[in-house]
């Protein structure tokens, strides 16, 4: 009977776990770039399955329930947008842009809705500066032009930096470091960047599976909540009748 509230109760963690990831994609569905995660279980205390048959002859295995395990990101490319406005960028097929943080930290993000800061530097809000070919790229203005492989020019069609795009030959070692930033060793710089000018790439999230998913989870945690009541109701039965006994 014992085993039963385990069951419950884990399963009831996993759909919390669940729904909190569902909230946060949907809460980020405007967010350039961003990327949704899904919660990936699996199976807890396995047991085997015998026959008695003479012998005990072994003929499979069970799980008596699923766990919440990991939060997977799925890297699918989101929605391009275009934007006219002189400092969005987004990327084409695979690949990141270089930001250097305010600790001096190399991050990587899609998302390409860029600022110019006090000194001239092309910036992520709220991140640091964007990193080119040599380094932070100073443009010194916001009247610029760009190529498709992330040449900037000035009003002078003067060439005054190059995005430089990075990728990963594998995104499950990718730790997520902030809302669309990503942090990673070993990255490769993209040696024929596909970048387009005055667009953005959207997040990936698709609202109406999103909104599916969060009332599915919430009507299997209400039949957790359920059962969790008459388990809790037969155990109290019990051990009253119990008592009873002479």
């Amino acid at each position: 009977m014992t085993r039963g509230f385990y069951n419950l109760s884990s399963s009831m963690m996993t759909q919390n776990r669940m729904l909190s990831a569902i909230s946060n994609n949907i809460a980020n569905v405007k967010t350039p770039g961003f990327k949704k995660s899904k919660i990936l279980t699996k199976t807890f205390d396995e047991l085997i399955i015998n026959r008695i048959d003479g012998n005990t002859t072994p003929i499979g295995k069970t799980s008596m329930f699923r766990t919440a395990d990991i939060s997977a990101t799925v890297h699918s490319q989101g929605t391009v947008e275009q934007t006219d406005r002189t400092l969005d960028f987004s990327i084409t097929g695979q690949g990141f842009f270089a930001v250097q943080n305010q600790a001096g930290n190399t991050v990587y993000t899609r998302s390409g809705s860029f600022n110019v800061d006090n000194e001239g530097y092309l910036i992520l809000q709220g991140v640091g500066r964007v990193l080119g070919e040599n380094g932070p790229i100073r443009l010194g203005t916001d009247q610029v032009t760009a190529d498709e492989r992330g040449n900037i020019y000035n009003e002078k069609g003067t060439a005054i930096g190059k995005l430089a795009l990075y990728d990963f030959a594998d995104y499950k070692n990718l730790l997520t470091v902030g809302t669309g930033l990503f942090s990673g060793a070993n990255a490769t710089k993209v040696q024929n960047p596909s970048i387009m000018w005055k667009s953005v790439e959207g997040s990936n999230v698709n609202i109406g599976e999103e909104l599916s998913s969060s009332i599915a989870t919430q009507r299997v945690l209400q039949s957790v909540s359920q059962a969790i009541k008459m388990y809790d109701s037969t155990l109290g039965s019990a051990v009253t009748q119990i008592g009873r006994i002479n």
